[in-house]
Formats: structure tokens, sequence, C-alpha cells
């Protein structure tokens, strides 16, 4: 005996969560740190840092 069935199910609802500030953190460096760091590695932290404070940072809100 042949049973065909068709059966449908609506589209897979697929949910992104985004962890990386979960684990992505400010690069800091002591004043010795950025006298050996070359120009492009401290280029490179600054623009790290500063994609962190966009996307990371707790916007703190302005008392009313």
């Amino acid at each position: 005996m042949l049973i065909a069935s068709c059966a449908k199910t609506g589209p897979v609802k697929v949910e992104v969560v985004d962890t990386a500030c979960d684990w992505v953190k400010p690069i800091y460096g002591t004043d010795h740190d950025w006298d050996v760091l070359d120009r492009q590695t401290k280029k490179d932290i600054l623009a790290h840092n500063r994609a962190w404070k966009k996307n990371c940072q707790v916007k703190k809100s302005l008392p009313k």
C-alpha cells in the first residue's frame, strides 16, 4: 500500500543573536605599550576601540 502525504510547514524563523559584545572588549595599554607599538598597530587598536564604543558601549541616558 502506498500512502502519499503533502504536509506544508511554514518557513523556519531564523533568529540571530549577536553575542560579540559579551566577549569583545576595548584594548587598553600602558604608556610603555603605546611607546613601543608601531603606527599601524595603534591605528588598528583605535579602530577596534571605536567600533566597540559605537556598537557595544551602554549609552547612559541623561536625567530629566
